[in-house]
């Protein structure tokens, strides 16, 4: 069994590791611990006993014979010492964290109530610069103030010089004689004063050349005036001269416009009587009897062209044939339309159709009777005349069958030689005709030149 004996100095027990000493008194201690005591304590006494001892009574090691046990046992007093010395630590480190944890909350309150205090500093600081930035500003505009001030006095006093000289020379100037001489009195007659009226003598010389000089341009800037003035009433005469003209011409153009608007009414009534006229035909009206007779064509079909189109197999129908045309019998024009209009009236927008169908019986073997009665007598010559060109055309050259444009609006069957070179152009020979009277003033109360169906269908 071990000693189980402790030191009364840090109540440990003894161990195998640890020396052990004594002193005379016969208590035992750790030396270690016994020689701190001896080191620190203000006597050296012994810590058990308090007789008075010292280092040569100690005694230094100290052995136990003790029985060997097994090697497995545990040393409890070794164990107990380190229970102990671990508790003790951890006591300490509680107790440091405990004062570690207070010195953090005094802290913290330290540092909250310092950042309470430097963020108060810092509105004061805020304020104070608001308000320095405030004084400054102050300060620079009393400054300015302060030398505006100055600067104002000076002036003034420069003025008020100014004006005491003005006022002499303005003596001088319009004063009367006693005036003057009572101002030289008061001036004295040192040299300050010769001084004074030389300045005096200058300014008013000065004042004369400024007088003529302004005099002079006056007067330039007068005869300039003058100038510009005459040169305005030449421009205003000219332009109410040209207003005037303007007013003539528009005066004109006005009349010009109204004779014009009277010109075109008469027109316009003279149209309208002859579309009424045509509209509503009478079989005693002479003008209309001639107007059927005469048969006019817009002005575009006097000498009309019929163009072979560009994507069709159709000729074009102008081209004329070398060969002989035969007499046609004479026919009473007049008697003729008497007989048509007697059996029915034919108008003019009827007439293309009643051209087409005679000119396809012109292709066909029709006599000469069946188209006495189906046409009048200036449309049947015209057919019978392009029969008998087509039936007096040599044998020898055949052609092809054709349909083309009749130029009134439709389409009509015509024979296309094979042998185009051997075609040549006839020559065409215009027909004078007499209109009369009445007619051409029909004709130019219209306004539209207009040609005969006649001449049109060859």
């Amino acid at each position: 069994m071990p000693i189980r004996a402790h030191c009364t100095i840090c109540s440990d027990f003894f161990d195998n590791e640890t020396d052990v000493a004594a002193i005379h008194c016969g208590h035992t201690f750790h030396h270690l611990c016994l020689i701190q005591w001896f080191d620190t304590a203000p006597s050296r006494t012994c810590p058990q006993c308090r007789i008075q001892v010292g280092k040569r009574h100690i005694i230094n090691k100290l052995f136990f014979d003790v029985a060997l046990e097994e090697q497995s046992a545990l040393d409890s007093e070794r164990l107990q010492n380190e229970l102990d010395r671990v508790k003790a630590q951890l006591f300490m480190k509680e107790k440091e964290k405990r004062d570690c944890q207070c010195i953090v909350n005094s802290l913290r309150e330290t540092l909250d109530l310092r950042n309470a205090t430097i963020e108060s500093l810092q509105k004061t600081v805020s304020e104070m610069e608001m308000l320095c930035s405030t004084l400054k500003k102050q300060m620079r505009y009393m400054e300015q103030e302060q030398e505006e001030t100055k600067n104002a006095k000076e002036e003034t006093q420069k003025l008020q010089r100014k004006l005491k000289s003005m006022g002499r020379i303005e003596t001088l100037l319009q004063g009367q004689r006693p005036e003057v001489e009572e101002m030289i009195r008061e001036m004295g007659a040192g040299q300050a004063a010769v001084e004074q009226l030389a300045v005096y003598c200058i300014s008013l010389k000065k004042e004369y050349e400024n007088l003529k000089e302004s005099q002079k341009a006056s007067n330039d800037t007068v005869e300039k005036l003058r100038k510009e003035l005459f040169s305005a009433n030449h421009k205003l005469q000219k332009t109410v001269l040209e207003f005037e003209k303007t007013i003539e011409e528009l005066k004109n153009t006005q009349t010009d416009l109204r004779n014009a608007d009277k010109e075109i009414m008469s027109l316009k009534k003279k149209i309208g009587v002859l579309q009424d006229t045509i509209k509503v035909p009478s079989l005693t009206s002479e003008a209309l009897s001639r107007l059927v007779s005469e048969s006019p064509a817009p002005a575009e079909f006097m000498n009309p062209k019929l163009h072979q189109p560009v994507h069709n197999d159709e000729i074009d129908l102008n081209a004329t044939f070398d060969v002989v045309t035969p007499k046609s019998h004479k026919t009473a024009v007049a008697p003729a339309k008497k007989i048509k209009l007697d059996k029915k009236p034919t108008s003019v927008t009827n007439l293309s159709r009643v051209l087409k169908g005679a000119m396809e019986n012109c292709s066909t073997d029709t006599d000469d009777e069946h188209l006495e009665d189906l046409l009048p007598s200036f449309i049947r010559k015209s057919i019978l005349s392009k029969k008998t060109l087509v039936n007096s055309i040599p044998q020898k050259s055949t052609g092809i069958v054709r349909i083309g444009y009749d130029g009134l609006g439709g389409r009509t069957k015509f024979i296309q030689p094979s042998f185009p070179t051997e075609i040549r152009p006839l020559t065409m020979k215009s027909k004078k005709r007499i209109v009369s009277k009445q007619t051409r003033i029909m004709s130019s109360a219209s306004g539209i030149n207009q040609t005969k169906l006649d001449n049109f269908l060859k």
